[in-house]
């Protein structure tokens, strides 16, 4: 009984709480601001300084906070001996409102005069005044000289001062024309000039210092730039040898100029193997089974030397095998040398081998120029129903550019990546009468661009275009679309042909440093050339698929995982795409 009326009482208590702040709350009335004496101050800018709440509540208890909010208006304009003289504020008969009269004495307007700088040897006088913006006869306001002595210290660094300093050492005040003046005497401390004498790595448990230094293309003796050493972190990154990597530290020893980096060792090898079963489709059809194997070294014996293998069989019909070896800064020259092997069995139709090489300049962090080769061999099965496919082996050399400004290789926010690949040589059929050579030309066009729109959410868009010309081409030859790389919403490579381009909208939620989750729209484009001799008609088409995936980061590796809807699908129709993310 003592215990429900303890509680009943405090209810009570709560209620009646509740009701006075509800009451006092009511009790706050409707202020209005009018200013008396203004001349040349703006009063736009005087009512944005002050909360329409706050300043109730000033008027009602704490009027000097009220003043100091205007005052601090005033002199954001150039009027820092602004006063108020008074307030004074009139309620209607139902206390609802309340009108605040508030009279200014603006003062005069502070001008900036001489301004003059002291310590300054490294950089003159004239060329700190282009980073400037006050000038003599501006305005002068606090914030607008805190903003011109961060511009100056930005100066130095870029010149290779980073521990220069700047800061006001005198401010004279004069009167000219009826207006105050201010005279400005800036002081600065520049430091030396900075030279990185040497590179000091911490962290590197299984990488090479080696390896680290020469990604950071900082020569020996080198004059400080920090933009150079500020991307330093992300072409660390890039190198996918670590999982944590510091910003870069500035340090002197014994007037050696040095650099620190830090880093944490990644898991630079991977290996996932993966099994299924698909069962039979019908009594006459027997099970089969599918799988995956995975296997990359991205840090050889820690010398950045790479190795990927990956074995694929996909269904009953379709396997693939791909190695890929490549040897970085060959000689110790920004030159990357690669080779692979490439063998995909499609159905029981024919068997394509390729073998490929590429040597690959670095220009810098974000671009790379490389040239190419390759020797490809269609080796139709025994007893293949496809019509026009025959022995071939086809040998092409081409250039390739890319571009990569993303921030992030797994979950960019920022930047572009961009492709562009022209590849060109001659294809020898060997036939019963004779053998035929036929010329044949490949152009390949990839472009993203990352752009975020507020924290953790990003907007991505996709542009890609295929095209292959020549004669004699066969069902070896043609570009496939569809599935979770490239047109979602249909099955893998459902579309073929000598012609392709699709493009892809993404609004990407980040859920970690390497996990997002998106809902996407992609639209793509299908042309093939007729070919009369290959049974093989006129056909074009355009596709669009949209849905919902994300990007998670497992143990298997980075893994995409997407359901999505073609043209015409129903719910119970939508496809589910799966993908281990890699960069083979």
């Amino acid at each position: 009984m003592l215990k429900s009326q303890l509680t009943y009482l405090l209810l009570l208590l709560l209620l009646l709480i509740a009701g006075n702040r509800t009451e006092a709350q009511q009790r706050i009335p409707a202020t209005r601001f009018t200013f008396h004496g203004l001349d040349r101050l703006d009063e736009r800018a005087l009512r944005d300084a002050l909360d329409e709440r706050a300043a109730q509540r000033m008027l009602l208890s704490d009027e000097s906070g009220l003043r100091l909010a205007l005052l601090d208006a005033a002199a954001a304009q150039g009027f820092p001996f602004s006063r108020i003289d008074s307030i004074q504020w009139r309620w209607t008969e139902d206390s609802s409102t309340v009108t605040a009269s508030i009279h200014f004495a603006e003062g005069p307007l502070l001008r900036t005069g001489r301004i003059t700088f002291t310590g300054n040897a490294g950089i003159s006088a004239e060329t700190l005044a282009r980073e400037r913006d006050l000038t003599p006869g501006t305005v002068f306001t606090d914030a607008a000289l805190n903003a011109d002595l961060r511009r100056i210290v930005a100066a130095y660094d870029a010149a290779g001062y980073p521990f220069a300093e700047a800061r006001l050492e005198d401010l004279a005040l004069r009167e000219e024309d009826g207006d105050a003046r201010a005279d400005i005497t800036i002081a600065i401390t520049e430091g030396p000039l900075f030279f990185i004498d040497e590179i000091t790595v911490e962290g590197n448990a299984q990488t090479d210092a080696d390896v680290i230094i020469r990604e950071t293309r900082i020569g020996e003796h080198e004059r400080y730039d920090p933009e150079n050493v500020a991307d330093i972190r992300r072409r660390l990154e890039r190198l996918q040898f670590f999982s944590r990597v510091d910003e870069p530290q500035l340090y002197l020893r014994d007037s050696t100029g040095g650099l620190l980096l830090r880093v944490a060792e990644g898991n630079t090898n991977q290996f996932d193997g993966v099994v299924g079963y698909q069962p039979p489709r019908g009594e006459e059809q027997s099970g089969s089974f599918t799988g995956l194997v995975n296997m990359s070294f991205r840090n050889l014996f820690g010398t950045g030397r790479r190795l990927d293998a990956r074995w694929e069989r996909a269904t009953s019909e379709i396997s693939e095998l791909a190695i890929h070896y490549l040897e970085p800064w060959v000689a110790g020259l920004p030159v990357n040398v690669a080779g692979g092997l490439f063998q995909r069995q499609q159905d029981s139709a024919y068997v394509r081998r390729s073998f490929d090489g590429a040597v690959s300049f670095l220009w810098n962090s974000d671009v790379q120029l490389t040239g190419k080769v390759e020797q490809t061999q269609v080796i139709p099965s025994e007893g293949s129903q496809v019509a026009g496919l025959a022995r071939s082996t086809t040998l092409t050399g081409g250039l390739e550019l890319r571009i990569d400004t993303r921030d992030n290789v797994y979950n960019p926010r920022s930047g572009i990546t961009l492709r562009n690949s022209y590849s060109s040589g001659n294809k020898r059929i060997r036939l019963a009468a004779g053998d035929v050579t036929a010329f044949v030309q490949r152009l390949e066009v990839d472009a993203e661009y990352f752009l975020e729109l507020f924290s953790r959410t990003v907007f991505a868009a996709g542009l890609h275009g295929r095209e292959l010309r020549g004669g004699e081409l066969d069902l070896s030859d043609l570009y496939r679309l569809g599935g979770a790389n490239t047109l979602r919403g249909y099955r893998e490579e459902q579309f073929s042909g000598t012609r392709l381009g699709w493009t892809s909208v993404e609004l990407r939620y980040s859920l970690g440093r390497r996990t997002f989750a998106f809902a996407f729209f992609d639209f793509g484009y299908i042309e093939q050339s007729p070919d009369p001799t290959r049974n093989r008609p006129a056909f074009s088409a355009l596709r669009r698929g949209y849905g919902i995936g994300g990007r998670l980061e497992t143990g298997l590796g980075i893994i995409g995982v997407s359901y999505a809807l073609g043209e015409g699908d129903g719910l119970a129709e939508g496809k589910i795409h799966f993908g281990l993310i890699n960069a083979f």
